[in-house]
C-alpha cells in the first residue's frame, strides 16, 4: 500500500470516540505494508458484536453476533456480503451456530444451498469470529485476571472438521506469547491484558495487528471498494503457480505457492534461519520428474515428491520428501529421502514474488529458488 493511502486509512481508524466502558475497539490487520482488513467489535457480558471489512481475495463485509451463556459461547450468527450490494440483497454466506450440550449445530447458507453439520465444541472452547484477534484479546485478558502463567484452551473455527487449540503465555508485565497449532505471535498488552499490538514470530499467518479505539467500517469499506475498482482485486495473498521444463529428455513440474515480499524482511524474518521452510506458501511445494535426476553424487529417481528447504545465512539445503498432498506446515522428517546443498547468490535486484524457475541446460539444467535479493540453486543432470 502506498504511504499516502496508508495514512488516509489510518485517519479513518484512529481519532474517533474513546472506548465505551472498555468494550468497543478495533484492529488494523496488515501483511507487510499492505492493510488486508479492519475490524470493530463491541464486547459485553452477554456476547460480542463484530464487524469487519477485508480485501482478500476481494472486498467483502462480515458481520457477526456471538451470544454467551454462563461464560461459554451459546450461539454465533455470521453474515458475509458484498460491499455496495443493494438493500435487501441476499448475503453471499450466512452461518448460524447454536449450542446443544457439548456440540454446536451449524447451518451454512450460500445462495439457495443449505448445509447442516454438527461439531463437538466443549463449553470452554473459544470460537474465533471470522478472524482470531478478538478471541485472542479476550483470552489474554482472562490470563491477566488469573495468577496462572499460561492458558491452553480448545479452539473451533466455524465449519472446520476438528478442534484446534490456542495457548497464551506470560512473557512480561506488558507482553504475552500467543501460539496456535500453526502460528506464533508476541503481543504487547495493557494492564488489563488487552492486546495493543501483535507481531508474527513464526508460522503461516504472518500478520501484524494494531489496536485502535474504533474503526469507521463504512468509510473503510468505501475506500477499499474504490481502490479495488481502480486497481483490481487484491486476490489470493499467495497465488498458486507451476514451473515446467523439458531438458535432457526429462519432463519436470513444480507446483508451489508464491508469497510476496510486501516490504518485509524475508530471510531471517518471514523465513527464519535454520528452520525447515515449505519453500513457498500454503500447501507443500510439489515436484514431479519422469526421469531420474543426478544432483552431484545424489540421484533422485523418477517420481512425485515434495520440496522443502533449510535456509541459513551461509548456505541452503534442499530436502526431497516422499510424502505429497500435505499442508506446508506438515513436514515429516522421517519421510525425507534426499538432502542436496544449494549454491547461493546475493545482492541482486529485489524480487517481489517468490519464484521457482527451472533453467534447461546441456543434458540437465538448474533449479532456482528466487526471492528478495537471494537466489539459491542446484545443478542437475539427466543420466543417460
Amino acid at each position: 500500500m502506498r504511504r499516502s493511502t496508508a495514512l488516509a486509512l489510518f485517519a479513518l481508524v484512529t481519532g474517533l470516540a474513546p472506548l465505551a466502558a472498555q468494550q468497543t475497539a478495533g484492529f488494523i490487520v496488515r501483511l507487510g505494508q499492505d492493510t488486508t482488513s479492519v475490524e470493530r467489535f463491541t464486547r459485553g457480558k452477554d456476547g460480542v458484536q463484530f464487524d469487519q471489512v477485508g480485501r482478500a481475495p476481494r472486498v467483502l463485509r462480515r458481520h457477526a453476533v456471538v451470544t454467551m451463556a454462563n461464560g461459554s459461547i451459546n450461539g454465533v450468527d455470521v453474515t458475509v456480503s458484498k460491499v455496495g450490494a443493494p438493500a435487501g440483497a441476499s448475503p453471499l454466506q450466512h452461518i448460524v451456530a447454536t449450542r446443544s450440550g457439548d456440540s454446536l449445530q451449524l447451518e451454512v447458507h450460500a445462495d439457495t444451498n443449505v448445509r447442516k453439520l454438527a461439531a463437538r465444541v466443549p463449553p470452554e472452547a473459544i470460537v474465533p469470529i471470522v478472524s482470531g484477534w478478538v478471541s485472542y484479546d479476550a483470552l489474554s485478558m482472562k490470563l491477566r485476571a488469573t495468577k496462572a502463567d499460561s492458558l491452553h484452551v480448545p479452539m473451533y473455527f466455524l465449519t472446520a472438521p476438528d478442534l484446534s487449540w490456542v495457548a497464551v503465555r506470560r512473557l512480561g508485565k506488558d507482553s504475552v506469547d500467543i501460539e496456535t497449532e500453526f502460528d506464533r505471535y508476541h503481543a504487547k498488552v495493557d494492564d488489563k491484558g488487552q492486546i495493543l499490538a501483535l507481531r508474527p514470530i513464526k508460522g503461516t499467518q504472518q500478520y501484524s495487528v494494531d489496536r485502535v479505539n474504533n474503526v469507521d467500517i463504512d468509510a473503510c469499506a468505501t475506500a477499499f471498494a474504490a481502490r479495488e475498482a481502480q486497481n483490481g482485486a487484491l486476490g489470493q495473498l499467495s497465488v498458486r503457480d507451476t514451473a515446467r521444463a523439458s531438458t535432457g529428455g526429462a519432463n519436470l513440474w513444480v507446483d508451489y505457492g508464491r508469497p510476496l515480499k510486501r516490504g518485509r524482511t524475508i530471510f531471517g524474518g518471514v523465513v527464519p534461519w535454520g528452520d525447515v521452510w515449505r519453500t513457498g506458501a500454503n500447501a507443500a511445494t510439489q515436484f514431479k520428474t519422469d526421469k531420474a535426476l543426478a544432483f552431484g553424487s545424489t540421484t533422485v529417481p523418477a517420481g512425485f515428491y515434495t520440496l522443502w528447504t533449510v535456509p541459513t545465512p551461509t548456505g541452503w539445503t534442499l530436502i526431497i520428501n516422499s510424502e505429497t498432498g500435505q499442508w506446508g506446515t506438515e513436514h515429516k522428517a522421517d519421510k525425507d529421502l534426499y538432502k542436496i546443498p544449494l549454491s547461493l547468490e546475493h545482492g541482486g535486484a529485489p524480487v517481489e514474488k517468490f519464484t521457482i524457475h527451472i533453467a534447461p541446460g546441456t543434458n540437465g539444467g538448474q533449479i532456482h529458488f528466487v526471492w528478495d535479493t537471494l537466489v539459491a540453486a542446484a545443478n542437475f543432470t539427466v543420466p543417460q
